[in-house]
């Protein structure tokens, strides 16, 4: 059986502590989660806390609660007590928990809570890589560890990790207040998969891995070397059958719903708002409209009432306390105003209920308010609905909350306008039951379908997909064997010619082009390859035929193609071009890309002499591509017809004639020799002219792994090196 281990914050077990010994019974989360089924399909571990208050457990202790969660699938992770404290309560809850939900005037930026952050990801990660092995899968969940993908994967590159984000992502304008979004950023693309439960939190996450650590991404896909990861939705769902077995008629009321509706006048609609007491499911804000309905519609008093569930949350005491006495005190305040000696328009608890009460709750209220400033989910909606007896029941439901994408048929809105909530309650009050009735028919389907058995083996099968993705990929890398397969090759071979591409290969991308320049190490490599006077060599590049001139004088024994084909030259003669090229359509074309050069802040032009180039390297990567959409587009219309091609490179858009490029360039070059031994190396889509050009036997190499022409790939600048040092004569050894 497949091996499945899972990372949380918490185990899935409640544990107490006894005189000597531990009480441990499995949570929800392996009871009525609806996940049963799937953990069934694994051989699974469960890697986290143990949630005991007193940490301070003594070493026989820590031994003995081991053994016993080994009966659960639990392994026990024990920090000290002052990291877990900060790790938790310091950095989960008052740094990433506000920022991530758009508190940023909460969030606390302390140097210390994010030390222990990393160490107790970094205790995680040393506990996780004594226990997997080869073909085994890690799911990690949510924010609290977010570096321990990374972690894992410098260890064991082979092992196939997912990260679920059970909270929202923010965009990156709110993200980048953050002193450590690089490492943040870094820890998460440790995985081969991201999941988010809504589109928009993938889409601020690829917004930020492109603006923060300058990779880009293709769709929903991140090629980081040679691995590829994906970043994808995956929209939790619920135990549905758990909801849909309490829509029997004659069920016997529990003793739960009994004290509820003998405190409930029979004429009144019944209005449910649950959450935890966390500044974020904005529960005043709800107390508020509630109030405001009750000034604005004085015909509803006595015929309504709110049946407020408040649960304690895990924020700081300190925190908690000051939103239970705002939350006490409207409540006062509207029970005071509004209420008789007969009727209270609230009714108030505060504590846990059980998955039975809730059902209770949802099956005898009319109306659910659902209202966080920002959820990445919120199950209760979800819940709510699934209960719905006979199909009525009327959902208002916050736009903040990950559940609106789905539950587009609830009352949805902005949980900060009071005026709109007032609205809804109305509207969901005098809602027919028919309409009631078509709403929920609709919804109620959707989280059948959906359930949460459903979201993970979605989730675990699309981890798959890309780890088979990972291993196909692998299959044309140039590893330490494929190198030496070249390297025989070459030594075998009498003629042999070496096609060069020189940015993003021979040498690194560098924000200002002239950087770029050769060093020493690159001097050395050519050197020696030009020692052999059977090897050809040849630079082809985009570069001008002036800056190649400059950086390889004409002691070089190589040869050139410069600007994409347009101009060649041999050892010992003079640059020449392929054919004659009208100029003149650049004094019309200029003026276009200097007008984008304004439009577009920290982006310039290149004036070749065949051909223009608008870099867009240090622009803003979301507006560099915009601006690069927009300027192909006005392109297009303007060279209609004219004979020029408009080349998409790497940050570059460069407009040249189209006659010419790499591949016809390196087919003259090869002229009828019959080379034995022929060899291409690139890294954009412009040296694709070349691989096509190439013979079969040709080995023709794209740098990362990106969709090619080539046979293989490999994986950076640095391997190029290497890779050409071993066709030199060093030692072709694994690093």
């Amino acid at each position: 059986m497949k091996r499945l281990f899972l990372a949380s914050n918490q185990l899935p077990v409640h544990i107490s502590k006894t005189n000597s010994d531990f009480n441990i019974q499995p949570s929800e989360e392996l009871t009525i989660s609806g996940l049963e089924d799937f953990y069934s399909g694994f051989e699974t571990r469960w890697i986290g806390n143990t949630g005991i208050d007193d940490q301070d457990l003594s070493v026989h202790e820590k031994h003995s609660l081991r053994n016993r969660l080994e009966d659960f699938e639990c392994i026990p992770i024990f920090p000290e007590i002052e990291d877990y404290n900060l790790y938790l309560h310091g950095f989960s809850k008052n740094t990433i928990w506000p920022l991530f939900h758009y508190f940023t005037q909460n969030a606390i930026y302390d140097d210390k809570s994010w030390e222990a952050y990393v160490r107790v990801n970094q205790q995680y990660a040393d506990q996780i890589i004594e226990l997997l092995t080869e073909g085994d899968k890690l799911w990690i969940h949510d924010f609290h560890l977010m570096l321990l993908p990374s972690m894992i994967k410098e260890k064991l590159p082979g092992i196939s990790i997912g990260l679920f984000l059970h909270i929202p992502f923010p965009s990156f304008e709110i993200f980048r207040l953050l002193p450590w979004r690089v490492e943040i950023i870094e820890g998460m693309l440790g995985a081969d998969l991201v999941g988010f439960h809504t589109y928009d939190y993938v889409r601020h996450f690829l917004s930020c891995v492109r603006r923060i650590v300058g990779i880009e991404t293709v769709f929903n896909r991140i090629s980081i070397g040679e691995r590829t990861l994906k970043v994808d939705v995956f929209p939790k769902g619920i135990n549905f059958k758990k909801f849909e077995n309490s829509h029997g008629i004659d069920i016997e009321k529990s003793k739960f719903q009994k004290e509820i509706e003998s405190n409930i006048i029979t004429e009144e609609k019944i209005i449910l708002s649950i959450g935890k007491l966390d500044y974020t499911k904005g529960i005043p804000l709800r107390l508020k409209a509630f109030e405001l309905f009750l000034q604005e519609n004085p015909e509803y008093l006595e015929k309504v009432c709110l049946i407020l569930l408040a649960m304690k949350s895990g924020e700081t005491e300190q925190v908690y306390d000051a939103l239970k006495s705002e939350v006490d005190e409207l409540v006062g305040r509207i029970n005071g105003n509004f209420g008789t000696i007969t009727w209270m328009p609230i009714r108030y608890l505060n504590r846990e209920f059980t998955i039975d009460e809730l059902i209770d709750m949802y099956t005898f209220a009319d109306i659910a308010i659902i209202l966080p400033l920002r959820d990445g989910m919120n199950l209760i909606a979800k819940e709510f609905v699934a209960s719905c007896h006979n199909g009525t029941g009327v959902l208002i439901l916050s736009e903040m909350a990950g559940a609106a994408k789905e539950l587009h048929e609830a009352l949805i809105v902005n949980p900060n306008n009071l005026g709109d909530i007032v609205i809804a309650i109305k509207q969901a009050l005098e809602m027919p039951e028919e309409e009631q009735k078509r709403r929920n028919k609709v919804m109620i389907p959707r989280l059948k379908r959906y359930t949460a058995d459903r979201w993970a083996n979605e989730f675990i099968k699309s981890l798959e997909n890309i780890t088979e993705i990972q291993k196909t990929s692998l299959t044309r890398k140039v590893n330490v064997n494929r190198m030496n397969q070249i390297v025989e090759e070459y030594k075998n071979a009498k003629q042999r010619i070496l096609f060069l591409d020189y940015d993003g290969t021979l040498s690194g991308f560098k924000k200002n082009p002239e950087d770029a320049k050769p060093d020493q190490e690159l001097y050395n490599i050519l050197e020696r390859l030009l020692k052999d006077k059977h090897n050809t060599i040849t630079i082809i590049s985009g570069r001008d035929k002036e800056t190649l001139s400059r950086w390889f004088d004409a002691k070089w024994d190589i040869h050139f193609i410069a600007e994409h084909g347009v101009w060649i030259k041999d050892p010992g003669d003079e640059w020449h071009m392929l054919e004659q090229i009208d100029n003149t359509w650049k004094d019309s074309i200029l003026p276009l890309l200097e007008y984008y050069v304004d439009q577009t802040p920290r982006t310039f032009v290149e004036q070749k002499n065949f051909s223009l180039v608008w870099h867009y390297r240090k622009a803003d990567p979301d507006l560099g591509i915009q601006r690069a959409w927009e300027l192909k587009d006005e392109l297009r219309s303007m060279t209609s017809n004219l004979n020029l091609e408009i080349m998409d490179g790497d940050k570059v858009l460069e407009i040249k004639y189209s006659g010419i490029n790499k591949g016809r360039a390196a087919i003259h070059k090869m002229g009828d020799t019959e080379y034995d031994f022929i060899f291409a190396v690139g890294d954009d889509w412009t040296d694709e002219y070349t691989f096509e050009a190439m013979p079969e036997k040709a080995f023709t190499i794209k740098v990362g792994a990106k969709t090619t022409q080539a046979h293989f790939y490999i994986e950076n600048v640095a391997m190029v090196r290497k890779m050409l040092g071993c066709l030199g004569g060093a030692e072709c050894e694994e690093t």
